[in-house]
């Protein structure tokens, strides 16, 4: 009931984008949920730990941690959000499975029924946008045979041909492309900015040479990061299409703000409940609550900082500087609710 809902929303708000002019992307992405104390919960399975790999990182002046995976008792879950350029985004799907036991799933069956519910529904009129992870052939694949528009981070060593250069490894085809154009960008993951320049070029798959596909180079000017390769299958005629691709894709941020928030803030690694559906219910639940917190910031932004001054007013440079917006929000009606109840006890 809850996904039909957030896809009956999601239907309703890109015919809405469209109307004005804008174009709506879908931002995928997986995460996990790790449950490394739990061993006998329904529906555990192994999964990659990511608080493993950040506690291990190499610092100065410590011991070399251990360069092996670390992996824990966990869930897989697979999101999409629905966004525009400049848009606050909105929950479209929220998934939770398991690679193991009688609830056993596969993750590229949620992308295929969402693909094939999309195609049947609304059309090819949103831009799904990628990270690395999926950056393989069945993701071209299966975008094509929904006529779905995607716009992927491609990695370096996979192969792309190219009409005069023949086929290359993408770092090495993307050299011979001088840049286009150039703008400095804000990176608001590192707190600066940066001159970045762009290239694009025509290019196709080696498992699909009857599918055109364009290649964007975005390099940093100063070489401080390694260049970023984006594939698309929108044709990119001009530099203004171009950036916007890159805009687009760095607007995927968001998505990982979504899995942050979500565990750090409402708690989605801390219940343990036995059983599977139990399980699925409540963060169905949670992903309601975290739409509710996007839908305020999105049609109530001029009322929101009134409201965080009165409820949750915080001082100091640190907040001042800081974006959390949808955290203080949260603390915010928190409070509202608390003093309700207490009001109503007293005058009860």
């Amino acid at each position: 009931m809850i996904d039909d809902f957030f896809f009956e929303r999601s239907r309703e708000r890109i015919k809405s984008l469209q109307s004005n002019g804008q174009r709506p992307l879908l931002l995928w992405d997986e995460s996990k949920i790790e449950k490394s104390e739990s061993w006998f919960l329904e529906g555990l399975c192994s999964v990659e730990s990511c608080k493993g790999k950040r506690l291990t990182k190499i610092r100065k002046g410590f011991y070399k941690p251990p360069t092996q995976r670390i992996c824990v008792p966990g869930f897989h879950w697979t999101a999409t959000l629905l966004s525009a350029l400049g848009q606050t985004p909105s929950v479209c799907q929220m998934s939770w499975w398991t690679s193991r036991g009688k609830y056993q799933e596969v993750g590229t069956n949620i992308i295929f029924r969402m693909l094939k519910k999309l195609h049947k529904t609304i059309g090819s009129s949103v831009l799904h946008v990628l990270d690395r992870g999926y950056a393989n052939a069945w993701t071209i694949e299966w975008m094509n045979e929904f006529k779905q528009d995607f716009l992927v981070r491609w990695k370096k060593t996979h192969l792309l041909c190219h009409s005069e250069k023949g086929t290359k490894q993408t770092h090495l085809l993307a050299r011979s492309f001088k840049a286009v154009g150039r703008k400095m960008l804000r990176d608001n993951q590192r707190k600066i900015s940066k001159y970045v320049t762009i290239a694009y070029t025509q290019v196709t798959h080696a498992d699909f040479k009857d599918k055109s596909l364009w290649l964007i180079i975005v390099r940093d000017k100063k070489s401080l990061q390694p260049p970023m390769y984006l594939l698309t299958s929108i044709a990119i005629t001009n530099t203004r299409l171009a950036w916007e691709m890159c805009h687009s894709y760095m607007h995927r941020w968001n998505i990982e703000q979504t899995f942050r928030c979500s565990k750090a803030e409402l708690g989605m690694e801390s219940p343990r409940l036995w059983f599977w559906e139990n399980r699925l219910k409540l963060l169905a639940i949670v992903a309601l609550v975290y739409d509710f917190l996007l839908m305020l910031l999105r049609n109530w932004s001029h009322w929101i900082p009134l409201f965080l001054r009165h409820w949750c007013h915080r001082t100091g440079n640190r907040y001042r500087n800081a974006s959390i917006p949808i955290y203080r929000l949260r603390l915010a009606i928190s409070h509202v609710l608390y003093t309700a109840c207490c009001a109503c006890q007293t005058s009860g």
